[in-house]
């Protein structure tokens, strides 16, 4: 990917070169291949105009617009690496743009390059360090990261400016969650129900937390809720799972299992919960099946948190 990225940053067609002869004709000639949907031409005229005049305000705005645009389509289309080496691209020319390191950061965040997303934003908030937009950012990155400090403290920061935010209140019941704070986490959570009633993910976590607190059947209802918005949600299935497997009633607990592993077969703790309960049947050979399956996925996710990308810009 970085050999890529680095070929594409070294091409130089022949409209560069007649942009750099004559910058405000070609600055006009990209607006109109813009508009004309002619994206990839447009960028190659505002890229000389930049290598000619970095300065060059048009070319600048020109340059961020056409970089977004061509890596919106690329993530709309799932081609990621290629989203990614249009904003390295245009960042190269445009290291202190705005909007180009907002998307970088995003992008890079998305693709797991926690490090160089943190990176980025980090830069960015030297450039606007009261965005509410880049707290948000910043909040994501940390927490990926696993900085739960810094992820608290950006969220809280935002939630100040953005209080009914039903999203960063999740987000920060997520932060507080994976810090074993579950009260905390709750309330989060809760308040983002409470602004947000029709969604998932806040009852999924609220489930999550209360399963962490052997409050079983409280849990159990959170992960109803959640099924019946997206009734195949693996994690609510693996939930209800594990909390009937905690309360011994193996029979239920592997109905949901099963149906935890069909809807979401590459979730860990779904075959792990299923041995352990076909292990309680007796079902002893389809137990150590699914117990092996679990430690291979185990295994898998493990060396990708080991490996995470960095790409270096």
């Amino acid at each position: 990917m970085l050999l890529e990225i680095t070929l594409l940053l070294a091409l130089a067609p022949a409209a560069q070169v007649a942009a750099a002869m004559d910058p405000r004709g070609n600055l006009a000639r990209a607006k109109r291949l813009y508009a004309q949907g002619n994206i990839e031409q447009a960028r190659e005229l505002y890229e000389a105009a930049l290598q000619a005049d970095p300065s060059n305000a048009d070319a600048k705005a020109g340059m961020s617009s056409v970089s977004e645009r061509l890596a919106m389509s690329d993530r709309a289309a799932g081609q990621m690496d290629a989203a990614l080496a249009d904003l390295t691209r245009a960042q190269k020319l445009e290291p202190d743009d705005i909007r180009i390191l907002y998307d970088l950061g995003i992008q890079e965040d998305e693709m797991h390059l926690y490090m160089d997303a943190d990176k980025v934003l980090n830069h960015l908030s030297s450039l606007e360090p009261d965005d509410p937009n880049l707290l948000y950012a910043r909040a994501r990155v940390k927490l990926d990261l696993g900085q739960l400090d810094a992820a608290q403290e950006n969220m809280q920061a935002y939630l100040k400016v953005r209080p009914l935010d039903a999203s960063a209140h999740f987000g920060l019941g997520r932060i507080y969650l994976q810090g074993l704070q579950f009260d905390k986490a709750r309330e989060e959570f809760q308040q983002s129900i409470s602004i947000q009633p029709l969604q998932s993910e806040a009852y999924y976590r609220l489930g999550e937390t209360d399963l962490k607190l052997n409050k079983f059947q409280e849990s159990i209802a959170q992960f109803q809720k959640t099924l019946e918005r997206d009734p195949q949600h693996g994690g609510a299935l693996t939930g209800i799972g594990t909390a009937c497997f905690q309360l011994k009633q193996y029979d239920k607990a592997e109905e949901w299992l099963r149906k935890a592993t069909q809807a979401a077969p590459d979730y860990q703790p779904g075959h792990y919960y299923l041995g352990l309960t076909l292990a309680r049947l007796s079902k002893t050979e389809e137990s150590r099946h699914e117990l092996e399956l679990a430690a291979e996925l185990a295994d898998k996710d493990n060396k990708q948190s080991a490996t995470r990308l960095q790409l270096l810009h």
